[in-house]
């Protein structure tokens, strides 16, 4: 069974790739984004919403143009979906679509959920400790990483700076680290890359070209209505869901910001797309250190979406590797 997965930070067109290859191929997308299994939140996370595209929207996917993307509107967004849930879910969606006779396509820009699902993690089975968490969600960030060092120094020289920086991670490392006797009696999720031929396909471009991409999304969102479409949620549960969210929480309650003092309307675009390339630093620093090839994973095929040539050669690429009847993994 194959399995072709397109990555890459936010900006790089993954979706619109994706589509393109699913017509080519037979294939039906699967979405790998920590906030677009979220129903109601469309304009904010960034789900397919070209006016030149029929949308289609059905249990657990939308379809578009008559592509089926899966892992849309999974989950109510008031509530946390862990990356246990997602791996669970998108196994057993990817593993359907294979079964179907179809290519299932993986597209997104989250590492955590690329890496927990193709490669495995060893933690994903541990239940939430709802007391310890309580707890540790009263101290300050710089509270929580000296927690972690004091616990593990080891666990917390492995994290990378993205990690470090979020406080959602570093309580669930802290948590990790006093339920190893747990840990070690529960099954775990071994990966994709175990069961299917596997092609990564991974879009890049300069820092500043995904920068201008980006401003631009950040502008047409707005006008979209994301501010409007966010008011779903409590202002702790924007903050939860971070990035655009955690600024428009502190938008609509005044709160300041560094040393630009309180966002107001005519400086909220500026402080959104600060936090977009901030973001976007942090995925291309993961893409370039945690994804690494495995010993069941190929490496990534990098393509740089600015070149004449690009479309062509990804084309290219994917048809030898559809078409080659040597598949291991099936």
């Amino acid at each position: 069974m194959k399995l072709l997965v397109i990555l890459g930070s936010t900006a790089t067109g993954k979706t619109d790739l994706g589509l393109m290859l699913a017509g080519k191929f037979n294939g039906e997308l699967v979405s790998a984004d920590s906030r677009q299994i979220y129903k109601g939140l469309d304009i904010g996370t960034g789900k397919y919403l070209s006016q030149k595209s029929k949308v289609k929207k059905q249990k657990y996917c939308w379809e578009v143009d008559g592509i089926r993307i899966w892992m849309y509107d999974m989950a109510d967004p008031r509530r946390q979906y862990t990356v246990a849930d997602y791996v669970k879910d998108a196994d057993r969606i990817i593993s359907d679509i294979a079964k179907r006779g179809k290519l299932p396509i993986l597209v997104g820009g989250t590492g955590l959920y690329l890496k927990a699902l193709l490669g495995g993690l060893p933690n994903l089975e541990i239940p939430i400790d709802k007391k310890l968490r309580k707890k540790l969600e009263k101290l300050s960030l710089n509270k929580l990483q000296e927690k972690l060092q004091e616990l593990s120094h080891g666990r917390w020289q492995s994290l990378n700076e993205s990690d470090k920086q979020n406080p959602r991670r570093l309580i669930r490392h802290i948590e990790l680290t006093t339920m190893y006797g747990y840990m070690n009696t529960r099954k775990q999720h071994i990966g994709l890359a175990r069961k299917f031929n596997v092609l990564k396909i991974g879009l890049s471009a300069s820092r500043e070209i995904l920068y201008k991409r980006a401003d631009e999304r950040v502008l047409a969102r707005i006008k979209q209505g994301m501010i409007d479409e966010a008011k779903i949620l409590s202002l702790k549960r924007m903050r939860d869901l971070g990035l655009e969210y955690g600024v428009i929480a502190d938008y609509l309650e005044g709160l300041p910001v560094g040393r630009q003092g309180k966002i107001k309307k005519e400086n909220l675009t500026s402080v959104l797309q600060g936090k977009i390339h901030g973001y976007i630093r942090r995925q291309l620093t993961w893409f370039k250190k945690d994804l690494p090839a495995g010993r069941q994973e190929r490496n990534v095929e990098w393509f740089d979406i600015t070149t004449k040539e690009f479309p062509g050669n990804v084309e290219k690429l994917a048809n030898a590797w559809y078409y080659h009847t040597d598949d291991s993994k099936n």
